[in-house]
């Protein structure tokens, strides 16, 4: 009996199969390069406002870098509070400077539980009970405006202005990954994951 082999049947499953891994490579490509160009909307350039006169300018943690732009807004007379989320030390004080400093404006200094966004958002809401607050200018870092813009629109129902503390990072940092862009896309996508999951307040 004589067996013919056919050279196009044979080699037709592993050329499937080398299509169907390019397949794989161009959806995965392509997602990554979606979420590379969401994330410029998302993180990079978000639809932050300027700055308004409003009766308290709320910084959310940590006190970084965003503080000496917080208090240039301060003297600019933007709100007459400024009400910070800051940790506090083995001494019990509060780590932010301008916690433990005289400014000829108020400082209101809280450590907020949990020490979340959430955490801030449900300050703001019961510090505006408190205070009468109806307006608020939010600052924090421009790649967590979006999603800290979400969070504290579902406590607090004043008058809201998103504002973004600019910071040049680097698209990858060895000596300091927390601030890179490759860190904060990753970290941003999970957190908006969590949000989606827990839709309250």
């Amino acid at each position: 009996m004589t067996l013919l082999r056919n050279s196009e049947t044979e080699s037709a499953p592993p050329r499937r199969k080398k299509r169907l891994v390019l397949r794989g490579f161009v959806v995965v490509g392509a997602m990554v390069i979606a979420w590379a160009v969401a994330g410029i909307f998302l993180y990079v350039a978000p639809p932050a406002e300027e700055p308004v006169h409003a009766d308290v300018l709320f910084v959310l943690g940590p006190p970084d870098r965003r503080m000496g732009y917080a208090e240039q807004l301060m003297q600019q007379g933007y709100a007459p509070t400024l009400a910070v989320s800051s940790p506090t030390g083995k001494d019990g004080r509060f780590t932010a400077d301008v916690c433990n400093s005289v400014r000829p404006y108020r400082v209101i200094c809280f450590t907020p539980e949990p020490f979340t966004t959430q955490g801030e958002a449900r300050t703001l809401r019961d510090l505006s009970n408190q205070y009468g607050w109806k307006s608020a200018d939010v600052l924090t870092a421009q790649f967590h405006v979006t999603r800290a813009r979400v969070i504290v629109d579902r406590c607090y129902k004043g008058g809201l202005h998103m504002v973004a503390d600019r910071t040049g990072l680097p698209l990858v940092s060895l000596t300091n990954p927390t601030y890179s862009w490759a860190y904060q896309y990753l970290y941003q996508t999970a957190a908006f994951v969590k949000v989606a999951i827990h839709p309250e307040c």
